[in-house]
């Protein structure tokens, strides 16, 4: 069955994070027990808070995941593009080599931007010749389309349009996360003797279900800490460099001098940029 979502669900859900969000202190270090009928409340309350957060996190992945995943891949074709020109010009020519090293690059990016579903996995562990040559071919295709002159305006226009697209994502994960911290720590069997809500305890099972099964994984790392800047602090980072690498003049035109740099930047954002996606997506998937 289709989910339908309006944008106005999401522009209301999204106000209400910012409310909530404001409003709620995490208790981080010590939690204490539940003792009263007001701490009671007040746990079913930040259960339920969570567990609206999280729909509106699935709702927002289910929204701008495929849109995120264009932007990260329009960036690797402008790093393609340029190390096309860069090679050209140079006149050496290694038959297949360059279409065999941009098809690889691509192919793995490809896989790795692949649609995720809830409960499926994020990357394919098993890709066939087809789909690796397929992707080259796609991958060099791109570049083709893109050769054109790289300018400043576009390059600002896909970091305002990832940004606007990640920011909620992940402002909505760290209210999950933090929230999920401190549920866990509750002691489940006094919740229940206590009267908790069932929703609630659920809730709290999942926060130490997230947190345990994220420590086992190959990071080693707290859940709330994912390893690494968020994706607007890359972002901000990559455009406070932009400069340096165009004219001074207009400000628009990439520099021939620093086509090779730009393109090690821009590839550098894009895996950084990938982390950060793959790592919302395998929170996600870890939600279901």
């Amino acid at each position: 069955m289709k989910i339908i979502c309006f944008p106005q669900d999401i522009n209301g859900m999204l106000r209400w994070l910012t409310r909530v969000s404001s409003d709620w202190i995490p208790k981080l270090i010590f939690v204490k027990p539940i003792q009263s009928l007001s701490r009671l409340r007040s746990f079913n309350q930040r259960a339920m808070n969570v567990s609206k957060a999280l729909r509106l996190y699935n709702l927002v992945m289910m929204k701008r995941n495929e849109s995120l995943r264009n932007v990260i891949t329009e960036f690797n074709s402008i790093s393609n593009s340029l190390d096309k020109m860069k090679k050209r010009t140079k006149t050496i020519n290694i038959a297949g080599g360059t279409t065999g090293a941009v098809g690889g690059v691509t192919a793995v990016l490809g896989i790795a931007l692949a649609p995720v579903t809830m409960g499926a996995s994020l990357i394919a562990t098993a890709v066939g010749a087809g789909m690796v040559a397929s992707a080259g071919g796609m991958g060099a295709h791109t570049a083709k389309a893109n050769k054109k002159s790289v300018d400043k305006m576009k390059v600002e226009k896909l970091v305002y349009e990832y940004k606007a697209g990640v920011v909620d994502l992940e402002r909505c994960l760290d209210f999950i996360l933090s929230g999920m911290n401190e549920l866990r720590r509750h002691d489940i069997g006094r919740l229940h003797r206590a009267g908790a809500q069932p929703d609630a305890l659920k809730m709290a099972h999942l926060a130490q279900s997230v947190y345990s099964n994220n420590m086992n994984k190959e990071r080693r790392t707290s859940a709330a800490h994912p390893g690494g800047l968020p994706s607007e602090g890359l972002l901000l980072a990559f455009a406070k460099e932009l400069d340096q690498y165009f004219t001074e003049d207009d400000g628009q035109k990439l520099k021939k001098s620093n086509k090779s740099r730009f393109s090690g930047r821009v590839r550098l954002l894009v895996g950084n940029l990938l982390d950060q996606l793959q790592y919302l997506n395998r929170m996600w998937e870890m939600f279901s």
